[in-house]
Parts: structure tokens; sequence; C-alpha cells
């Protein structure tokens, strides 16, 4: 089996401090990629952020995805963009711009519905607890085991993941997961990072 990734979610509203500085010791840190999923931006605004994002990842090397503003992704050039699954509803044809595309599931039928717009893959969540789906109860392991054995396309597991039910992954053929809250309250986010691969690993 392949090394699982860790994948970070950003949420500039919770960052103390500079936002772009967390980004950059997050890339620092070697984590495998960066969402920026800063919705409630403007469009103008998102361009500008993501443009800085975008050459901090450059820089080091870490793969960044884009997310919701699909035509600021293009116009910047980009071609990494993970989607809503509303958008790929409206506009199924945006596939094809992309180099690797992917969306968020939360039911065996939305993963269908994924696989048939033919993304690259898809988040699966909320599997524990977490505090941006306070309202909602955790679909939890049993929900992602059961998709896993019903996809086609490699799977990440996210919400309420961090060092403490990390090692839960470790036997499930996901392609990683991914983390927000437990990053943006980490100091030594190297450090984190790699105890959080250790516990994800299989070796």
């Amino acid at each position: 089996m392949w090394d699982k990734k860790i994948i970070a979610i950003s949420d500039r509203k919770c960052i103390e401090g500079d936002f772009l500085k967390y980004i950059e010791k997050l890339a620092k840190a070697k984590i495998d990629a960066i969402v920026l999923r800063e919705k409630d931006l403007s469009e103008f605004e998102y361009y500008d952020l993501a443009k800085e994002v975008l050459a901090i990842c450059a820089k080091e090397k870490v793969t960044c995805f884009l997310h919701f503003f699909d035509r600021e992704c293009l116009k910047l050039g980009h071609r990494y963009f993970h989607t809503p699954l509303s958008l790929l509803r409206k506009d199924p044809k945006i596939v094809r711009y992309f180099h690797i595309l992917g969306t968020s599931v939360h039911s065996k039928e939305e993963l269908l519905e994924a696989m048939n717009f033919k993304v690259n893959y898809a988040f699966v969540g909320h599997i524990f607890e977490s505090s941006c789906k306070i309202e909602l109860a955790p679909r939890g392991l049993e929900f992602l085991k059961d998709l896993l054995e019903f996809s086609k396309i490699p799977l990440y597991a996210i919400g309420g993941i961090n060092l403490n039910n990390i090692s839960e992954f470790k036997n499930l053929n996901i392609a990683g997961i991914c983390m927000r809250e437990a990053l943006i309250k980490e100091d030594n986010l190297k450090k984190y990072i790699k105890e959080c691969r250790e516990k994800l690993s299989i070796r």
C-alpha cells in the first residue's frame, strides 16, 4: 500500500495572526497538499489570496488545490481544483479543464454521482465530531469503510481527525486524510505532521 497523504484544509478565520505565514509554515512542514478553502471571499479577494498562496506552495514544492472559484483558478493558470458537488451539477463540463479535480461526498449516492462526473478523488466526511459541523452527527468509520468497498476512485477521510485518532485509518485502504482544526492549533507543525505520518504509516 502507498503512503497515505496528509492534506491541510485552510480556514483563515480561525488563524490568529498572519494567514500567509501560517500557509508558509504548513508548506515548510512538508504537508502533502493544501486546499485553499475560503469561499466566503469575493471572487477578486480569492484571486488575490490564491495568487500569494500558490507562490508559497510553488516555492516549497507543495501541491495546492484551489476551491469553489473555478474561473479564478483557471485565470491563474492553475489546474488542481476541489469543487463542491453542487458546482459539478450545474456545470459538469468543468471536469475537462483541470488536470486533477476532486469533490466532497457525504453519502453513497453522492459518491456514485461524483464517480459519474469522472472526478479524480473524493473527500468523505465528516468522520469524527468536528467544530465546523457541530449541528451534524459524525458519520463514523463504518460509513467510510462502506464507501471504500463501493468506490472506484481514491477516497480521503475528513472531519475531526487529529493525532489522537489518526491511527484509526492506518489499516484502511484510503488515499489519505484531511486536517483543519488540529493543524491550526499546533505551534510546531513540522513535529505534529511527522507524528501523524508515523501513526498513519503501515510500516
